[in-house]
């Protein structure tokens, strides 16, 4: 009997290592299930704004279409300056100067790129006259050295999506599905709001809700988990909860009553924020 009840208590003592134990690594293999996920879908996002981004450049607008943004990103070429030398701050000064003679001008700002097709310009003129003298000037301005004979700005297009994703085989198909989201997409948005001084700024949204992604992990921290980011103002976003009449519903206080729903986002359709990720909040 003694022996029996010596086994029953090791038992015991063993069951109760295993729950210790078992409670100590689950919230950290959580964690670390959690963490995977959810850089995947930041990625996803990024690689979402990244198209939006270069669509808008476009098009002048965002796409709300994942049909459509996936159709530009295969078929869109955008052209790349191959570049030899850079003018310093002297040489621009130089080509301001030479440009404001030649126009006649006493005031004359120029942005580098217009500085470089002037010089291209002055190039030409040296190379058709055989005459290097205002080049050489110019390129004594850098005591590094280098041969300003041999600038050049060379414009070559190329796929968008070699250039935005730095490979011809990225799946952009997957842009509109949620990594580990069992075949979810994207909410993808667009909008407008009015500019203070006329005309409207463009916007665009896309999101995943956190229990598209993290839920079946484990449930007990992922409660646990919601409850924390809850708590954060940026990582939510308020449905209304409507009525049967599918109209907002309010409380005793004439508030609308809303569903608090934890999410990642990139983008926003309700103010212009630089089409910001809210994991960077």
């Amino acid at each position: 009997m003694k022996n029996l009840f010596k086994v029953l208590l090791l038992a015991l003592v063993v069951v109760l290592a295993i729950v210790n134990v078992r409670s100590v690594m689950s919230p950290i293999k959580f964690e670390e299930m959690r963490a995977k996920r959810d850089s995947a879908v930041i990625n996803r996002l990024i690689d979402i704004k990244n198209a939006e981004v270069e669509y808008y450049r476009a098009n002048g607008k965002y796409t709300n279409s994942f049909e459509t943004l996936i159709d530009f990103v295969k078929t869109q070429k955008i052209y790349t300056v191959k570049k030899a030398f850079e003018l310093n701050d002297r040489q621009l000064e130089k080509v301001v100067e030479i440009e404001k003679n030649r126009k006649k001008v006493r005031e004359l700002t120029l942005s580098a790129d217009d500085a470089d097709r002037i010089f291209l310009e002055l190039l030409k003129e040296a190379e058709k006259k055989n005459d290097w003298k205002v080049i050489d000037e110019i390129t004594a301005l850098n005591v590094a050295g280098g041969d300003l004979r041999n600038f050049r700005r060379d414009t070559t297009w190329v796929a968008l999506i070699d250039t935005l994703y730095h490979s011809a085989d990225f799946p952009v198909d997957s842009l509109p599905y949620i990594p580990y989201g069992n075949g979810e997409k994207f909410t993808l948005l667009t909008d407008s709001i009015s500019k203070a001084g006329g005309g409207y700024t463009q916007l665009f949204e896309a999101r995943a809700d956190f229990d598209q992604y993290l839920k079946g992990i484990n449930d007990q921290e992922y409660d646990n988990f919601i409850l924390g980011v809850k708590k954060k103002v940026t990582q939510v976003r308020r449905e209304p909860i409507l009525n049967e009449k599918g109209e907002p519903t309010y409380d005793e206080n004439d508030e609308e009553v809303v569903k608090i729903i934890p999410c990642r986002r990139v983008g926003s359709v309700k103010e212009a924020n630089n089409n910001a990720g809210n994991w960077e909040w």
